[in-house]
Order: structure tokens, then sequence, then C-alpha cells
């Protein structure tokens, strides 16, 4: 059986190509919604932020016999992990990620206490797509009322939001990706000056919020992509599927 750690677009994709070839999959993902994007899927789901010694468990109790890892480019400690049960139980470890845009990257940080003292000091509105885990880092902002906030419209990711001390008048629970158009009327609408987002990629909507950004003059600032040195490492998924065949 292959364990497919996923919750992104890219790892619904993976799963049906291999189910395609007649796999037998477990897909783990960390959050709810992660599992809905598959489970209309013939295959095994499990939902919960699972550890080392919970992925060999599961690894002995299911004979995972492959490892393949789709989790979003930021997601490093689980990749670690598998990277680390690979080695453990014997078994091949494959990962897909997402090609990373070229674009020229004026404002990019590798650290995002770095990125946060960058914010502190800029004029004008922000907008935040970074999602909803490390909001909390951004509770004790100086320009805190200049934030807005674009997250999965999820209890979690609103919540979240919430505890951190922003007014629900600064979260935007919107569903992605979406269209430069889009991107523009939002910026347009909340008088943004800035965008931060990720090193996402494509499938992100990474490429729609630049465009839109460079349209109407929006700064950009990027959490760059952290680097981790992964094993048969793949940027398009059939050649993924072709390695794992």
């Amino acid at each position: 059986m292959i364990l497919l750690a996923g919750g992104t677009k890219d790892s619904r994709m993976i799963a049906e190509k291999l189910l395609e070839d007649n796999h037998r999959i477990i897909v783990t993902t960390a959050t709810e919604y992660g599992g809905q994007l598959i489970a209309h899927l013939d295959l095994e789901v499990m939902v919960a932020k699972l550890d080392l010694k919970d992925l060999e468990n599961l690894a002995v109790e299911m004979n995972i016999s492959q490892i393949v890892d789709a989790t979003h480019p930021y997601a490093i400690e689980i990749s670690n992990n598998l990277l680390k049960l690979s080695t453990i139980m014997g078994v091949p470890y494959y990962r897909y990620e997402r090609n990373m845009l070229e674009y020229k990257k004026k404002n990019s940080f590798y650290d995002l206490e770095t990125l946060i003292n960058f914010l502190e000091k800029v004029k004008g509105n922000i907008l935040l797509t970074l999602g909803s885990n490390n909001i909390h880092k951004f509770k004790d902002l100086k320009n805190k009322n200049s934030i807005y906030i674009r997250v999965l419209p999820t209890e979690y990711a609103v919540k979240k939001c919430e505890d951190a001390g922003f007014r629900p008048s600064q979260i935007l629970g919107l569903q992605g990706p979406f269209s430069t158009t889009f991107n523009e009327a939002i910026y347009r609408n909340y008088d943004v000056k800035y965008i931060v987002t990720k090193e996402s990629g494509a499938t992100g909507g990474e490429l729609e919020k630049v465009e839109a950004a460079e349209n109407l003059g929006v700064g950009v600032v990027v959490l760059k992509r952290p680097v981790v040195q992964y094993k048969n490492l793949y940027n398009e998924i059939d050649d993924l599927i072709g390695a794992i065949k």
C-alpha cells in the first residue's frame, strides 16, 4: 500500500492517477478540508496530525511499501518525518513539489519574524495570504489595524484569526484560488498597499496575486519557501507517477 501525505489539490490529482494504475492508497491529511478534497475517491483517508511515532505505527499496520509526500511546500515538519520514516521502514520516498514562479521578488524573507518586522515599518493597508497557522505571530503588530487576512472560510481558520485579536471586518473567509481580476477587486476594495504571499506556485494562485499587484502598483512581500533536502524530488506529476511505476 502507498502512503500519500496530502491535503492539497496536487495530492488529489496524484491520488487519482495512482488509482488509475490500481494502486492501493491511504491518504493522510492534517485538516478536515484536506480530507474533503479526496473524500470522493476509492481510498482510505486519515485526518490527523501525525508525529513520527504515529506514522511508524500506521506504516506497520497498513504494510506501507512506498511513501509519496505531496504536502504543502511549507509543511516541513511532516516532510522531515516522512523522510525519517522512509529510512526507518526501508521503503522508497517520493516528493512532489510545485515549481516556483519566476518574478522579481524585491521584498522576500525566509524568516517570518523578519518579514513581520518589515511589515511594521510600511504605510498603508496589508493583505495577508499566508494561511491561519501562524496568524498568532501577527497579534502584536503596531499597525495591526491596517491588516486584512484572507483565509479559508472554515471555523478553524476564522477562530485562529479571532484568537489573535483580529476583528471580523479584517477577516476575509474565501475559498481560492482566484483570478487576477478578482484579486484586483479585493485590493481596490480594501485599499491594499501590500500583499503578503508564500511561494505557493501556480496551483496555489500565487501568479494571479502577483499579476494583480503589478497591475495596481501594490507591493509584494514574499515568505520564501523553506529549503529541504528531499530525496526523489519531482516537479511534474506525470514524472512522479512514472517513477512510482
